[in-house]
């Protein structure tokens, strides 16, 4: 079988496990989800070790004190949380009357930050189930839009769009950049929120700046649209604190520093955004994405030369 067989079948599986999770999800109590999700969280560990490998080096380089035995415990609980999100977000957006587990401390934050009336980046990371923060924001009466890169699987992808719609949050798609770009400042415009993501590995497109100690390639779009749009910058996220708990953390505005180079000014904005998500990392290891090479990409040579370009 063909490289293209196999991921065309791989989809098909992927595309009839999502339909029939779903609907199994509509018909079965949450507790039932997260059993499941707790069974299928533990298998994946066991069975996928390049994934598990990948994990275990990431816990290696953000935390090198930690024994061996303190990572895999780590390790296979972020397997099964993530498998329990996965289920929880679909049982959730069958039950939108069940959103009342979810909180909002901060909210406050996020108001004043509206009221400037030029919208609101919403920075956060891949932490907690993420997805549900856009989702319980739009039911509480939010205009929000969550920048996401578009599937490889179209009919997953369109249907995933549809459930995100249909719970009142709309999508915009990470490339074309030039749309997505136009999307973005469409809704800042509209004072409307748009919650991006500076947590995963940006190849040669960003900055370089310490996480967990060592260089990552970090995004700087939150960065540039906030300056270029003169919208707010509001760091926020989404952890769980119990059994069908959740609660987001709406922080206040984290002001731009400025400075006469634009250069230094994204450099050293993306240094306190990431500083901010490492935080959260530090509190909820088990609910952050380990098995994404997060330091993979590193400065070539030439750029290790030129200012502002890699943090110091």
């Amino acid at each position: 079988m063909s490289s293209e067989l196999k991921k065309n079948f791989a989809r098909r599986i992927a595309w009839f496990f999502l339909r029939t999770f779903t609907v199994i999800n509509g018909s079965f109590s949450l507790k039932w989800s997260y059993t499941l999700g707790n069974l299928l969280g533990s298998s994946a560990c066991s069975v996928l070790p390049p994934q598990r490998k990948i994990a275990m080096e990431s816990l290696g380089i953000a935390f090198p004190g930690k024994t061996i035995k303190e990572r895999k415990k780590i390790t296979r609980g972020f397997f099964v949380f993530m498998a329990q999100s996965a289920f929880e977000l679909l049982y959730f957006l069958r039950h939108m009357d069940k959103l009342g587990s979810v909180t909002i401390e901060g909210r406050e934050n996020l108001d004043k930050a509206l009221k400037a009336g030029k919208g609101v980046i919403l920075v956060t990371a891949h932490i907690g189930n993420f997805p549900l923060m856009s989702v319980k924001l739009a039911n509480e009466g939010y205009k929000v839009n969550f920048v996401t890169r578009p599937m490889r699987d179209e009919k997953a992808g369109d249907y995933l769009f549809n459930l995100r719609e249909n719970a009142g949050v709309k999508s915009i798609f990470s490339y074309p950049k030039k749309e997505c770009i136009s999307g973005i400042v469409k809704a800042l415009r509209n004072n409307e929120i748009v919650i991006m993501q500076m947590d995963q590995n940006f190849g040669s497109g960003g900055v370089w700046v310490k996480f967990f100690g060592k260089i990552a390639a970090t995004p700087v779009g939150p960065i540039t649209l906030g300056l270029r749009t003169g919208a707010k910058l509001v760091p926020a996220y989404i952890y769980r604190e119990g059994f069908s708990l959740h609660r987001i953390k709406v922080y206040p505005e984290e002001p731009l520093i400025e400075t006469e180079n634009k250069d230094e000014t994204i450099l050293k904005n993306t240094i306190t955004f990431s500083r901010i998500i490492q935080s959260w990392i530090e509190k909820y290891p088990e609910q952050w994405g380990w098995i994404h090479r997060r330091w993979k990409s590193q400065p070539p040579k030439h750029l290790s030369n030129l200012q502002f370009k890699v943090e110091a």
